[in-house]
């Protein structure tokens, strides 16, 4: 074997050990950077006049080169809006200033110009990106032509992107504001998940990744590492399927995990996917109603978050060569708050008078009934946990219902049609 052929094999190698068994990201900047956000938040009209200006009253309070490098990022990424119809403007930093709108060569130049302003040295980084863009900046594999920086930090060369620090396209192409950590100082290893250099230099790794390699890579988003997921079953971004498909990840007791599927940018409707915990892991099971190509988004969030709002954390596009009617039954929140696990029936359709056999767990319950006709059909307990029984049910619907201590109402489970 060449040795251009064993660098190429021992790159895919680490990439992959990184894909399926990196660390979550560590997060903590925002507390880290509390007073420097605090301050770059607060600057006053006055202080925007000029680069120069803006520069020196970010900077002021920072004692070293990562707090002045944070106070451009925080400021840039708060104050500066994605507007798609800058696409192809030559990225003046001082227009920008004024206008507050750019695309991504304007945050980049925007940097760059506060950075020189600042003392910090600073480089505007040309390359390809995974992600929602303009039309125009989106290349025949599907990856965007984007702008970043490179700053050095004590002597050594980070990684900004402040476009990506204040938000995301949705999949409609519409700016989503979001102020996001994971975009700043972010290590090498990680940005290489979504950022590919056109000079190879600046992917700051030792083993260089190619565009092909990067290319195939599942699509991960930030949510994924600030959630501390991690892939167990599929590493590339496209998966050949039947007409189902089951996609396993690893996920913190603290953490959920919903998904959707697309085709054609249409969402199919919510039962053909299902998704709950197995012990450290979320299985995310699909169904595919045709052949052809779909989209798998995979959203999390912490359980204790002040919002039920998901996040997207990674993507995959799914080629599938087969097609079923069935679906799943439709959940409810309370199925993945409680930690249930449904072991059947996972056909969301059942047949009318069919005698169905229920076997679940609702850890904490007291009681779990399936509603059928306005009936309620109680489970038996079989163990710790779990819920079993013969039900046979009627045309309409079929919901799964339980009772936990201190509560005399039912939460609603599950829910199936009987046709």
């Amino acid at each position: 074997m060449s040795r251009d052929k064993r660098m190429a094999k021992m790159t895919s190698l680490v990439l992959m050990a990184l894909l399926v068994g990196f660390a979550p990201f560590a997060v903590g900047a925002e507390a880290e950077f509390a007073a420097i956000d605090g301050h770059a938040r607060s600057a006053p009209q006055a202080a925007t006049g000029s680069i120069d200006s803006l520069a020196a009253y970010l900077v002021a309070p920072a004692r070293d080169d990562r707090a002045k490098a944070r106070a451009l990022f925080t400021w840039i990424a708060l104050n500066i809006n994605y507007d798609v119809s800058c696409f192809g403007e030559p990225p003046e930093p001082a227009a920008v200033l004024k206008t507050r709108r750019a695309v991504c060569a304007g945050y980049a130049a925007l940097f760059k110009a506060l950075a020189d302003a600042a003392g910090l040295e600073a480089m505007v980084i040309h390359g390809h990106a995974k992600g929602v863009g303009p039309k125009a900046a989106i290349g025949p594999d599907g990856l965007l032509t984007h702008d970043w920086n490179a700053v050095k930090i004590d002597g050594q060369w980070a990684l900004v992107d402040c476009t990506w620090g204040a938000g995301r396209l949705d999949e409609h192409g519409r700016f989503r504001r979001r102020f996001c950590d994971h975009y700043f100082l972010t290590p090498a290893e990680l940005f290489i998940y979504d950022h590919l250099p056109s000079d190879d230099r600046w992917q700051l790794l030792h083993a260089p990744v190619s565009r092909q390699q990067f290319a195939a890579r599942v699509w991960v988003q930030p949510a994924f590492f600030e959630h501390g997921l991690r892939l167990v079953s599929h590493e590339s971004r496209l998966i050949e399927a039947d007409n189902s498909l089951a996609v396993t990840i690893h996920a913190p007791r603290d953490t959920l995990i919903v998904a959707s599927l697309s085709q054609s940018g249409w969402d199919l409707d919510e039962n053909h996917t299902f998704s709950q915990r197995e012990a450290d892991q979320f299985v995310i099971r699909a169904m595919f109603p045709s052949p052809g190509d779909y989209v798998l988004r995979v959203f999390s969030r912490k359980r204790d978050a002040p919002t039920q709002d998901y996040e997207s954390a990674l993507e995959y596009t799914v080629r599938a060569r087969g097609s079923t009617d069935t679906v799943f039954p439709k959940m409810y929140v309370s199925f993945q708050q409680r930690e249930c696990h449904l072991a059947s029936p996972l056909s969301g359709v059942l047949g009318d008078g069919e005698s169905v056999d229920v076997q679940l767990r609702v850890p904490g319950a007291e009681d779990v009934i399936v509603g059928v006709s306005g009936l309620a059909r109680h489970l038996a307990r079989a163990g710790d946990g779990v819920f079993v029984g013969e039900v046979v049910v009627e045309r309409g619907q079929a919901g799964v219902f339980a009772r936990f201590p201190g509560s005399t109402r039912y939460e609603g489970l599950l829910r199936y049609e009987v046709r």
